[in-house]
């Protein structure tokens, strides 16, 4: 039979198609892992891209700046030393030598323009610059010597390098009138202008060039910089595209089998053979299931669950509740009663008029619990009521119902003789158990020695137990 039964589903499988969650979840997982890979990478690669631009963007700022510094040191010692042969005064020869000394605002933007790697021909061009710098200079500290003579200046109010000029044979006989005009001759002249021409040609072949190597990389790198971000927006793309077609597989091979699984499982129908492979296969293990569920049902039914006189639960069903309930994790309430003297009834009234008591009780217990609860009759004239999800905050509303109930039951108006019941109750925090049952048995007890027609609550007399 086993042997049977495995072919069977060996046979059943075989005839299912379809695609299985499990390869589908494992493919877009290594699919999403790629691409989340490569974004990553592309994302460290703009980064690395964006930090070199920001770089070659800063040089070639740096680059600008060093040569109008270079320029405007250049300017500014032209001035001093024009200012100087025109107005003979020592503050103009200071500046211009504080310039050249310690500012030194020329040395350092050309220090700052090397450290850009420049090629052999900038770098002539730079060391022509210099040359022609340092022959001017000379021809400037001649003329502010000049000026010192002709005004009279002493050595300790000139600087070092004026003192040190000595001058040339044809100007140290000239008058004091005549050295002053040679000397603006010297930093005004045509040679003067073309000598300071000629180191701007330099200095701008070399910042030029310089600049634009600078602007060449920096427009290389934002180029590399939108490639890469093209590249992160195409896998962010791809990413978006995957998670959509993962939602409308997910729907159409998971959800949307689920929702139609749940309906028919509600109305108790057939699944219908739907979705992926799994859920193909669980449909038709399901439906198996249920036309065999069918084909018992009707065996199954003759098995009474209710009382055939009271209309509740009867102990059979009690049975197989209290092994679901031991189960369950929410408080309950067990509530055991006892008809009081019910064998004084039968044999003053008759067994009938027994049976429409027990009638009576099983239908006030049955309305005035709620439809939740379980109420049973066990037995002869012993009652059980079962409240799911009942803790002890609430056990006056059980000592309420219990008192209308035995209102009800002391009234005779529907021909029915008085009675009054004895009742124990007891608490489980969690589930059903052997000793809850125990418990209430214990606290009816303590009602029957009272004198019946009680409620007692087992926490109430288990230190008079004990």
């Amino acid at each position: 039979m086993m042997k049977k039964s495995g072919v069977l589903k060996m046979e059943k499988e075989k005839n299912i198609k379809g695609i299985k969650i499990r390869n589908f979840n494992t493919f877009m997982i290594v699919i999403a892992c790629a691409l989340y890979a490569m974004l990553l990478y592309a994302t460290a690669q703009m980064t690395s891209r964006y930090n070199d631009f920001i770089r070659y963007n800063d040089e070639y700022i740096a680059c600008h700046e060093s040569a109008i510094e270079m320029n405007a040191a250049s300017d500014y010692l032209t001035d001093q030393v024009r200012l100087f042969t025109q107005n003979m005064d020592l503050q103009y020869m200071n500046n211009y030598f504080k310039e050249a000394n310690e500012s030194k605002r020329r040395e350092k933007a050309i220090a700052n323009l090397q450290k850009y790697q420049p090629t052999d021909d900038e770098l002539q061009a730079l060391e022509a610059a210099k040359a022609s710098s340092m022959d001017l200079m000379e021809r400037e500290i001649y003329a502010m010597k000049l000026i010192a003579m002709a005004k009279g200046y002493a050595d300790y109010q000139l600087p070092q390098e004026v003192r040190q000029v000595k001058l040339l044979g044809i100007d140290k006989d000239l008058s004091k009138e005549a050295m002053i005009a040679r000397a603006r001759e010297l930093v005004y002249n045509r040679s003067y202008m073309n000598a300071k021409a000629l180191i701007k040609s330099h200095s701008d072949h070399f910042v030029n060039n310089l600049m634009r190597r600078t602007a060449s990389v920096q427009k290389n790198s934002m180029a590399a910089l939108d490639k890469s971000l093209c590249n992160q927006k195409l896998l962010i793309s791809l990413l978006f595209v995957m998670n959509i077609i993962t939602f409308l597989v997910v729907t159409m091979l998971i959800v949307k089998p689920l929702s139609v699984y749940m309906k028919c499982i509600r109305e108790k129908m057939r699944l219908e053979t739907m979705g992926a492979y799994e859920f193909k296969y669980f449909a038709m293990t399901y439906n198996d299931i249920y036309e065999l569920n069918e084909a018992n049902q009707a065996m199954l039914e003759h098995k009474a669950t209710h009382d055939p006189l009271t209309g509740i639960m009867n102990r059979s069903a009690f049975e197989g509740l209290k092994d679901f309930l031991k189960q369950s994790p929410k408080p309950m309430a067990l509530i055991l009663l006892d008809i009081d003297r019910f064998k004084g009834i039968n044999d003053t009234y008759g067994h009938e008029m027994g049976d429409k008591v027990l009638q009576k009780v099983g239908h006030l217990l049955s309305g005035y619990f709620r439809s939740g609860d379980y109420p049973v009759r066990i037995g002869g004239d012993e009652f059980i009521v079962i409240l799911n999800d009942f803790d002890e905050v609430n056990k006056n509303t059980i000592k309420h119902k219990l008192n209308l109930i035995n209102n009800e039951l002391q009234d005779t108006a529907d021909g029915l003789p008085l009675v009054t019941l004895s009742v124990g109750v007891a608490f489980s925090k969690k589930g059903y158990s052997d000793e809850l049952f125990n418990q209430a048995d214990a606290a009816l007890y303590a009602v029957k020695e009272a004198g019946r027609n009680g409620v007692r609550f087992y926490n109430d007399i288990k230190n008079i137990i004990k």
